[in-house]
Parts: structure tokens; sequence; C-alpha cells
């Protein structure tokens, strides 16, 4: 989806498209562009890009993502009480040094909401730096239209996320919501109207995107003032949950080589029911405290992304 931004004053377009795997390094690259720079709001933005990339990677193999807008409404024409997430990413060919400049990791949840979990965009777009040749406006509001445009095609009754204490100010403002604390609750019309809003002003002629008087300029010096995060930095991902569920994926004699390799069976063990057997692997697992054994058979299975920490392997640390 193309989407408006402005680029030192005058119009500039960029694209927002749906997250492949080799696009997730914009995190590690966000962080080498900052380096030991200490700024709050360029902190802060690298933290939720990669707390948004590891929320992903945790939660791909437990539920559905969407690869289009349309993969949405086939999941949930399908399931109406489904829950798909979508990760986004906008680049450009035009900002230096990174094609990726913002992100948001989000969700329809099975009663048919939008949850915001995670947005941000470029560290040098949140805070330029000093005497930068190149200050863009309007990133925030890019991400969030793109959103509001899944709670249009969905006919979604709301959007909510967990605002933080500097954008707060910029959801009241955008939504024209009463008041926002650390809950972003945004009825659809309000959304919609801002959709339409984002629209209605990308759509004149003039190169100009935000005249000052025209009510983008507002949102945007908002932008600037108060960046549009959305997210948790306490966000906790369940290892426990990931394990067993993808355990349970593997083929039934995959799993059975697992359980043999640990001797949470006998060798020459005869075939025993699937369920029966996923018992006796965790119980055996956390009783003989081989769970982060049991993380590095499972993984084994999988080659589906990068070698994470294993989870369990700190915790077995400890206790001895």
């Amino acid at each position: 989806m193309d989407v408006t931004l402005e680029l030192n004053g005058k119009k500039k377009r960029a694209k927002i498209s749906f997250a492949q795997p080799s696009d997730f390094t914009f995190a590690a690259n966000w962080r080498a562009a900052i380096g030991t720079d200490q700024n709050p709001y360029r902190n802060d933005t690298v933290d939720y890009a990669e707390l948004a990339v590891k929320r992903y990677e945790a939660s791909f193999s437990l539920g559905i993502y969407a690869n289009s807008l349309t993969d949405f409404t086939d999941h949930i024409a399908t399931d109406f009480k489904v829950e798909v997430g979508g990760f986004i990413v906008m680049r450009c060919d035009w900002f230096p040094g990174s094609e990726i400049i913002g992100f948001a990791h989000f969700r329809r949840s099975w009663c048919n909401k939008v949850i915001l979990d995670y947005l941000g965009a470029h560290p040098f777009i949140v805070r330029p730096k000093d005497g930068a040749a190149v200050i863009v406006r309007g990133a925030g509001a890019a991400l969030v239209y793109f959103v509001a445009q899944v709670l249009k095609k969905e006919n979604c009754p709301a959007l909510w996320g967990e605002a933080t204490s500097s954008s707060a100010a910029y959801y009241n403002k955008i939504f024209k919501l009463k008041d926002v604390e650390d809950l972003i609750f945004a009825p659809r019309q309000n959304v919609i109207d801002f959709l339409e809003k984002c629209e209605h002003e990308w759509a004149t002629d003039s190169e100009v995107i935000a005249a000052p008087q025209q009510p983008l300029n507002e949102i945007y010096a908002l932008e600037v003032e108060n960046p549009p995060f959305v997210g948790s930095k306490t966000a906790v991902f369940n290892p426990s949950k990931r394990l067993a569920f993808r355990f349970l994926k593997l083929a039934y004699h995959k799993q059975m080589e697992i359980a043999k390799a640990l001797q949470f069976v006998k060798a020459n063990a005869a075939a025993i029911p699937r369920d029966e057997l996923a018992h006796m692997v965790f119980k055996g697992a956390r009783e003989k405290g081989q769970l982060a054994a049991l993380w590095v058979q499972v993984e084994k299975e999988y080659g589906d992304g990068p070698v994470e920490k294993n989870p369990f392997e700190t915790a077995k640390q400890l206790s001895n």
C-alpha cells in the first residue's frame, strides 16, 4: 500500500507491506545506527522494534499471521473467531542508511477488535540529529493509516493498544478521544474519520503535504513532540507454551524419537497414544530438570528462523 509522508516539507511516497523474514534485520540495523546514543526517544523506538520482532518470532508458530489484506479476509471468512496477526514494515528508497523506516505489529482479535501491539519509526525520523539534512514527518500517521484500513475492511468496531507516556497525547489527538492514558480505545468511527482525513489531504494537488492550517499539520507537529510509540517493554513471551505447541506439531515418530533420546520412554517401547506420550514427555522434562534439553531437541526439528537463546538454560543454571 502506498502512503504519503513529508520530506523536508514536501510530499514523498513510501510503501507499507507485510514483513518477510528477511526484513527482520532492520531492528539490528537501527540499533547499530544509533550506537551509543542515549537519546531516550531513539532508544525507545529501537527497543520497541526489537520487541516486536521477538513477539513475532515467539508467536508465529502459535497462531496465524497474514501476508496480505486478503489473507485477513479469508481467515476471518473461514472462522469468524480466529485471531490473525500482522507485522508490517514501511520502506522507501530515499531515506539515508535504511530502506525500512517504520514498523507495526498488530492483531485482529477473536471478537473482531484491532489490537495495536507495537508501532515505531526509524530513530532518526523520531528524533533527527542536530543539523540533519533530512527531516521526515508523518511516519506514525502512515502506519496507523494502514492499520485503520484493516479495521475498515473487516468492519471492526474498535482499535485498542497500549500507549506510552509520550504517545498518549498523540492518540488522543488523532482519534479525537476524551482521554488517553495507558490505554488507547478508539471507536470505529473515530478511526475511520482519521483514515479519511489522511486520504483527503494526501489527495490534494499541492506538493506541500500539510499546510499550516490543515489538520494533518497539527498531527505531524504533535508527532514530533509526542512520538507515536505503542508497546510495552514488560511484555512476557511464554516459552513453555511455545515449547509445548512446537512439540505437539511434530510428527508422531519425531515425538517418539525425542522421548527416547531423552529417556522419557524406554528405547524399545511400543507405540504409545499421542496424548499419553506428550504427557510423559513434559512430566519427565519438568521432574528431571530437562526442559532445556527438550527445547534443544524440538528446535532441531525446525528450520524456520534464527536460533534463539534457550529460555530454560538460565533456569537450569540457577537451580544448580
